[in-house]
């Protein structure tokens, strides 16, 4: 159905709160389905999208979530999937490295700072949901909030390195079926999701790392190139992830 780009973006941003504010994907497009009709009807009378809700955007946001149950199975289904995608993730870096050797501090604080990045991520998306802003003040929040799962997996490790107790060691069976299992769980979680980017971010972060560790560069050169591998990687595999999910939207309106 064909409405006006502002009542599109309008649609667009609902969509985006109600996701993150934890209600079911098949009622949010219920919802938005119905308001898309009544738009396009108030359209033809030259009505605009206030005229319709009689509230700021944020205020029938917040009136519509409230009206709306909190899907548990659905988050609980995003939060195992972000876990599960972030711990295969991590592990396939070790497998690589050789080093698979993990303390309760790395089991139990990873899944704890992935939970809380994934509380994070809904925050700021409600938050430029409820808020006009360009796609460049959006990239650029996505991007700063990057780097508070490297601050938080730096502190775990950091922590585990001083007081950290070897719990789970594996030797190289281990590491080769490991490596495998993270694989089928990282193209999994890339199908299951529609995006590149949990496919895309191994490749740009490990593939460099590996011929940097065997380079004949000094050992502060080699760290220091590493360092800037997983950020650069997440950039383009999370601006390559955008302009699938943009050229999908253009599709679907088109």
């Amino acid at each position: 159905m064909n409405v006006s780009k502002e009542s599109r973006d309008f649609l667009d941003r609902l969509s985006v709160y109600l996701f993150a504010s934890g209600k079911n994907e098949k009622e949010i497009r219920e919802i938005t389905g119905e308001l898309e009709d009544h738009l396009h009807e108030a359209e033809k009378k030259g009505k605009s999208v206030e005229d319709i809700t009689g509230l700021t955007a944020k205020q029938y946001m917040d009136q519509i979530a409230k009206e709306m149950p909190f899907d548990k199975m659905g988050v609980f289904k995003y939060a195992l999937v972000l876990i599960f995608g972030a711990i295969a993730f991590y592990v396939m870096g070790d497998a690589i490295n050789g080093t698979m050797d993990y303390s309760w501090i790395i089991i139990i604080g990873l899944p704890v700072m992935v939970l809380l990045y994934g509380v994070m991520v809904a925050k700021l998306f409600k938050y430029t949901a409820e808020k006009v802003l360009s796609k460049k003040k959006e990239f650029t929040l996505l991007i700063l909030l990057a780097g508070v799962p490297l601050a938080g997996m730096g502190g775990v490790v950091f922590l585990d390195q001083f007081i950290g107790v070897t719990a789970v060691s594996l030797g190289t069976t281990g590491r080769v079926i490991g490596f495998v299992l993270c694989a089928f769980i990282l193209i999994g979680v890339s199908i299951w999701s529609k995006s590149l980017i949990m496919i895309l971010l191994p490749i740009l972060v490990f593939v460099p790392q590996y011929y940097i560790e065997r380079t004949s560069w000094s050992e502060e050169t080699q760290l220091m190139m590493i360092a800037m591998v997983f950020p650069i990687g997440f950039m383009i595999s999370l601006g390559i992830s955008i302009l699938q999910m943009w050229r999908k939207e253009r599709r679907q309106v088109a």
